[in-house]
């Protein structure tokens, strides 16, 4: 029998009978399904009953150990890198200002990657991908972005899920047809292609489960610290107008992080950008995305400071929210963080 076969006999025998496997289990069965030997039935049936009996801590580690363990790294000469991953399925509500943090953070001095894919289901929403197409960037190799992030006139990067771990991308097939997100997409966004000497984590979570389980996994992975995000759609900045319930990782503890944007002199009637027209495009993102880093006032442009003056404080580059938001007010003002993405888009 199968590494497979015999996970899917533990967890698929109902509420009441079904096992958790252990950690070497979970890696032993995923790596049977990345290598491409399992059945594509097998392999919907493990991933649905998995997610029927509720992962545990130690499966969910196992699952992202394999993930990592297919996926390409490559170290990077920078003392701290930022990674964050915004849903790989997209926005469908909201502009995804998220992706222009990227040169905004860079310009501040912490390099800083984000991750993803072209488009993903059920939600096939507007992904940073798309918004760096529409801006003429072309796909990055794993050595484009890793020389990308050690050049201080750029020092951000965006790494695709096809580039850095192939195997993973190739059951984006598989997930659509099984309608119900699997665990891996939430693990997928915690992987780490390229790593400095310290590395931070910036996630989103909907649910209020999620906080302890990534915080839990964050402590047994190669992340130095993280930000658990309560963003819109699922996504890493929270909401403008009203106070937010956070997360951080700080020396192994998670402890809560409120937010509240009038702590970064931030007042909106909007929870974020929203688009003109019903539908959210990369063309209206990048727009939107390119007046905020002319400096033009507005929810896009204190979207960029809320997200980047909390990364910047997390990260340790300032100690106050008002001083870390007037620091990337500057840089919008200014244009150094125009002149940061023109330099990476390149």
């Amino acid at each position: 029998m199968t590494a497979l076969a015999d996970a899917i006999k533990k967890v698929a025998t109902g509420p009441h009978l079904s096992k958790d496997l252990t950690t070497e289990e979970l890696v032993a069965a995923m790596q049977e399904i990345l290598s491409g030997e399992a059945d594509e039935v097998r392999a919907a049936i493990f991933f649905i009953a998995l997610r029927m009996k509720g992962e545990t801590n130690a499966e969910n580690l196992g699952v992202l150990q394999a993930l990592q363990q297919h996926t390409h790294q490559l170290d990077v000469a920078v003392d701290d890198l930022l990674v964050y991953s915004d849903p790989f399925n997209g926005f469908n509500r909201h502009c995804p200002m998220s992706v222009f943090m990227l040169p905004v953070l860079a310009a501040a001095g912490l390099p800083v990657m984000s991750q993803g894919v072209q488009s993903m289901g059920p939600k096939f929403g507007v992904t940073h991908a798309q918004v760096l197409q529409a801006a003429g960037m072309n796909q990055q190799t794993l050595e484009t972005a890793k020389s990308r992030l050690e050049d201080p006139s750029i020092g951000w990067a965006y790494v695709d899920q096809s580039v850095a771990s192939p195997a993973v991308f190739q059951l984006q097939s598989l997930r659509e047809r099984m309608i119900k997100r699997p665990s891996i997409a939430t693990l997928e966004k915690m992987l780490l292609p390229l790593r400095a000497r310290r590395n931070h984590l910036m996630i989103g979570f909907v649910h209020k489960a999620y906080p302890s389980v990534l915080g839990w996994l964050v402590n047994h992975s190669d992340f130095n610290s993280a930000m658990i995000m309560r963003g819109l759609e699922g996504g890493v900045i929270p909401t403008l107008r009203e106070l937010s319930n956070n997360y951080q990782v700080l020396d192994g503890e998670l402890k809560e992080w409120p937010l509240d944007p009038l702590q970064f002199a931030i007042e909106q009637d909007t929870r974020g950008v929203q688009p003109v027209a019903e539908k959210v495009t990369a063309a209206e993102t990048l727009e939107r995305g390119l007046e905020a880093l002319n400096g033009h006032k507005g929810p896009a442009r204190d979207s960029l400071i809320y997200g980047a003056a909390a990364a910047l404080c997390h990260c340790g580059l300032h100690a106050d929210f008002m001083a870390a938001a007037n620091h990337v007010r500057e840089l919008l003002d200014s244009g150094k963080a125009l002149q940061q993405f023109e330099q990476g888009r390149r």
